[in-house]
């Protein structure tokens, strides 16, 4: 993966002595308020780490379509870690840079279990996010939260041609929690089971999630893990909270992300957690 000519680093100001050359921000609990949206103070705090040298990019569980307004909106550039590391892909251009599907089979099955168990399943493709004919609550939910509408076709399991970045299963926490540890344990290598809301339970290729993605990216510019830092609140950002030089989870994250990160963003509204993070970490004693 070459990164674009947008894509090139900042230089480092003189009166800065903080490592870190890119920081990976999660979307939905971490950029993103409860509104959903992104907060002066967090949109201020981003435009601080860019004076501090700090390139930033959007590792989200959303679809690239989904987390493009977001960078336009804050003026960020190139990559975008999309689908919880499942594709990387150029804000501007729209270059896949990398993609990992899921064997339709597989795919196929996961939907069938779904359907079986009653949730809502919803397929998300490389272009296009599908969901089966039948609304209910939970459909309602997810699209309240992504902001977003799925395309409804008639049958999940027969998107010929339609290989699956991701599935994701909508229902009843009760019931999702109960049915993980078999899912688990029937799905074992051949895909990745984690959960971002009490209500979810997403279904990915093995081993891809936002830290193997990251690790990519930041290869492409010729970084090493000690020059990144990363902001995340949930399950699905553990991998990137721990891989990276320092991870900094928000104080209303999940206790899986705060037990992977060096560092908790300080107590105080959600909607600027981000923000309280940045702060933190721009009044480390190894800035001058």
């Amino acid at each position: 993966m070459r990164p674009t000519e947008s894509a090139l680093m900042p230089t480092l100001p003189s009166n800065v002595k903080l490592p870190y050359r890119l920081a990976a921000t999660d979307l939905d609990g971490t950029l993103l308020g409860p509104d959903k949206e992104v907060s002066p103070q967090n949109a201020e705090a981003v435009r601080r780490l860019q004076a501090a040298g700090i390139r930033v990019i959007l590792a989200s569980g959303r679809r690239h379509q989904n987390s493009i307004r977001f960078q336009r909106q804050l003026g960020l550039h190139g990559p975008i870690i999309a689908c919880q590391g499942g594709l990387i892909r150029d804000g501007e251009t729209g270059s896949v840079l990398e993609a990992h599907f899921m064997e339709k089979a597989l795919a196929a099955a996961i939907v069938e279990a779904g359907q079986r168990l009653g949730v809502q399943v919803i397929y998300y493709q490389l272009d296009h996010l599908y969901v089966g004919p039948e609304r209910d609550q939970y459909l309602d939910l997810y699209e309240r939260r992504v902001g977003e509408v799925p395309e409804a076709v008639p049958e999940l399991r027969e998107l010929h041609g339609h290989k699956a970045l991701k599935v994701v299963w909508y229902g009843a926490p009760e019931v999702l929690k109960a049915e993980r540890p078999g899912l688990t344990e029937r799905f074992q290598g051949q895909v990745d089971v984690l959960s971002t809301e009490k209500e979810n339970l997403e279904f990915m290729p093995p081993g891809v999630s936002k830290g193997s993605a990251l690790a990519k990216v930041a290869k492409a510019f010729g970084l090493t893990a000690e020059e990144v830092i990363t902001f995340g609140d949930g399950e699905n950002d553990v991998s990137m909270l721990e891989w990276a030089g320092l991870g900094v989870a928000m104080y209303h994250g999940n206790d899986a992300a705060k037990a992977a990160a060096k560092l908790v963003s300080p107590q105080g509204p959600p909607e600027s957690d981000f923000a309280r993070a940045v702060s933190a970490v721009l009044t480390q004693p190894t800035v001058a």
